[in-house]
């Protein structure tokens, strides 16, 4: 019975040890993976077979998937900011624009580190195709204005890397907000293990 234990023990270890091996490659690498290349990669975990190879590969791509959109998620506040800001500043001048980008920037800054939603992100993803374009009209609206070419192109960098900037600055409060509740959460988990053990 340990003997057959700590077989199975050996065998979750070099699925752990596949995992982390797999986790170096990219999305698009795994999906192009030849079937040479896994079983090369058999050869060094002996005790894997090729459905829990599947699984584990199954997995791996699952959760670089996910950490992908979570990343692209946080980048969702900026392209929705700058596309408000162009249109108020289409609609009404470069101040009202700019305090209305700001404003949507931090409260979805806000929302954005509670929530995550992968249906929803793969709808607002395609926002930031849109942000490129939204540059160029912003420049033209500018022209239009009579703004000189030297204050357009300061517009348009300060609306690209300013809502960068800001998200961050907007993303600083709520993050040490987080990791004072998981340290708190750790905390009391240790507490109440630390009274178990007494009793």
């Amino acid at each position: 019975m340990p003997r057959k234990r700590s077989q199975q023990d050996t065998r979750m270890e070099q699925g752990r040890q596949l995992a982390r091996r797999l986790y170096d490659y990219k999305i698009g690498q795994l999906e192009r993976f030849s079937a040479e290349e896994q079983s090369h990669l058999l050869s060094e975990f002996p005790l894997l077979g090729e459905v829990e190879f599947k699984d584990v590969f199954r997995q791996v791509i699952e959760a670089k998937r996910y950490e992908q959109e979570h990343v692209g998620w946080q980048a969702i506040p900026h392209d929705t900011a700058v596309l408000v800001m162009v249109a108020v500043t289409s609609l009404v001048n470069l101040r009202v624009g700019a305090v209305a980008g700001i404003a949507i920037l931090v409260l979805l800054e806000s929302l954005f580190q509670f929530y995550f939603n992968r249906q929803l992100y793969r709808v607002l993803s395609t926002l930031v195709w849109l942000t490129y374009p939204a540059y160029a009209v912003l420049a033209y609206v500018l022209y239009r204005r009579g703004f000189e070419i030297i204050w357009i192109v300061v517009a348009v960098l300060l609306v690209w890397g300013g809502t960068f900037l800001l998200g961050g600055v907007a993303r600083l409060p709520l993050r040490l907000i987080l990791n004072a509740r998981a340290k708190a959460a750790q905390e009391a988990a240790r507490r109440k293990k630390d009274e178990r053990s007494k009793h």
